[in-house]
């Protein structure tokens, strides 16, 4: 009797397997669909602990399409009214993306710095119409550079942005 209990709850437990992975993988493919599109930076945040702070860049836009993404930045914080600015920090890169729901992992087959490599972000959206990117600097590939933030929270263009908050634009 004992036996006959366990293996009828394995076999129960075996086959909702796949219809848990079924509904993981929709969810996923559901979530891919809707990080589509054309994105505008909203805000971003930058710096560590004490000295984290949000910021508005100049420019930051990122296209998403099915499998592939585009984006397009300058990071220097957008001077205030009536201010002129001449820092500049542009940078773009494209290629091919991953997305399992909850990150993404763009791997650039073209970019404006150095070296090509890749960067995962958890990702997240506020409703339909926000994404927020969060940089995972521990998983960055970058083949032959160590650009990794310093412990002070700098990166190559000032203070190390810790979240993107976009808005879609179309």
């Amino acid at each position: 009797m004992k036996y006959t209990s366990l293996t009828l709850c394995l076999v129960i437990a075996l086959a909702l397997l796949p219809a848990c992975n079924g509904e993981s993988e929709a969810a996923a493919q559901e979530a891919g669909s809707k990080i589509q599109g054309v994105w505008t930076i909203e805000s971003m945040d930058v710096g560590t602990a004490e000295n984290r702070r949000t910021i508005v860049p100049r420019a930051f836009m990122i296209f998403i399409l099915e499998k592939h993404y585009s984006a397009i930045r300058d990071l220097a914080e957008k001077p205030a009214p009536g201010e002129e600015s001449s820092a500049r920090s542009f940078m773009a890169d494209a290629g091919t993306y991953e997305f399992d729901g909850k990150e993404l992992v763009v791997h650039h087959q073209v970019a404006g710095f150095a070296s090509l490599g890749s960067m995962t972000f958890k990702c997240s959206m506020e409703g339909d119409n926000i994404l927020i990117l969060e940089p995972q600097y521990d998983k960055m590939v970058m083949p032959g550079m160590n650009i990794k933030p310093s412990p002070d929270g700098k990166m190559g263009y000032g203070d190390m942005a810790v979240k993107y908050r976009f808005k879609r634009l179309e």
